[in-house]
């Protein structure tokens, strides 16, 4: 232990940190061991939160922590680290595919109009829309770093080969449905 910088020993709830060497001596201080407050349970309530929002000031903030701690709690557990990037992956993987959902199918808003005295209904409009604004800058965010741990796993993403394959034969046999009932014929599932 003796000598080297940042190594740490225990002794009666006391930490020994030996830090890094000054003036050609070595410092030394006791201390009492952090106890920062990240449980188990905190650690599995944020990445829970994580994976549900891709956001970690919103995560960090349902367990009542600050941003800087689950950063420190990151870089010093790599347990935790783990964790924190499958959690994103799960977030980043429902962020594509509401990405391609809202692209394909955008959002439908119904919006009332009121006549000029405010009492009736001027008239009612279906207004379609695609609010990507905060989805694209979580997807920028996140991006290479799930990449990596895709990578690291083996993971297919939304956008990977295997992926696209799936879902261009998934679109085969829906124009082959279609077109057989449009002819009167069989709808591609063996019931007549």
């Amino acid at each position: 232990m003796a000598g080297q910088s940042g190594e740490k020993g225990t002794e009666s709830g006391k930490t020994l940190h030996r830090s890094p060497r000054r003036y050609g001596k070595p410092g030394v201080q006791w201390r009492k061991a952090h106890q920062d407050g990240w449980t188990p349970e905190k650690q599995a309530e944020f990445l829970d939160v994580l994976s549900a929002t891709s956001n970690v000031t919103e995560a960090a903030r349902a367990v009542g922590m600050s941003k800087s701690g689950v950063y420190a709690l990151r870089r010093r557990d790599a347990a935790f680290n783990q964790g924190w990037r499958g959690a994103l992956e799960l977030a980043y993987a429902e962020l594509e595919m509401l990405l391609l959902r809202k692209a394909i199918h955008g959002t439908e808003q119904v919006q009332t109009v009121p006549d000029e005295d405010g009492e009736g209904v001027r008239t009612v409009k279906t207004v379609h829309s695609y609010p990507l604004a905060v989805a694209l800058r979580l997807f920028l965010a996140h991006g290479s770093s799930v990449a990596a741990f895709r990578s690291e796993q083996g993971i297919d993403g939304p956008g990977s080969e295997s992926a696209l394959a799936e879902i261009r034969e998934k679109f085969a046999l829906m124009r082959a449905r279609k077109a057989s009932s449009e002819s009167g014929g069989d709808d591609g599932t063996g019931a007549a």
